[in-house]
């Protein structure tokens, strides 16, 4: 069974919100971001937000170079320490809480 799923599920991305809630729905019947919001105390709009947010600038970075085309070749998007270190945070609170959920 577990091989199974890893040969349907392998090549597929879990980065976004909706992905993220579809593969957990394959497990379980839970409103995952109502229940991940409950948790962080926010809503659930403003965490699927901040998550996208993270995914489009992975995205940016991983795809485009992190170039920002308004300002031509070679101008990247600002990014600092402390930008970092939020995503990090939120991420590995968004992870916690699913893991307590399951």
């Amino acid at each position: 069974m577990e091989d199974e799923i890893r040969e349907r599920l392998g090549y597929q991305s879990f980065q976004q919100p909706d992905k993220i809630a579809d593969a957990i729905r394959l497990i379980s019947d839970k409103k995952l971001w109502d229940v991940v919001a409950t948790k962080l105390g926010r809503p659930a709009k403003d965490v699927k937000q901040q998550l996208s947010a993270i995914v489009d600038r992975r995205n940016k970075i991983a795809h485009e170079a992190d170039i920002d085309p308004t300002f031509g070749i070679g101008s990247r998007w600002y990014i600092d320490e402390i930008l970092v270190s939020d995503a990090v945070n939120f991420i590995e609170q968004v992870v916690e809480s699913i893991h307590e959920i399951f």
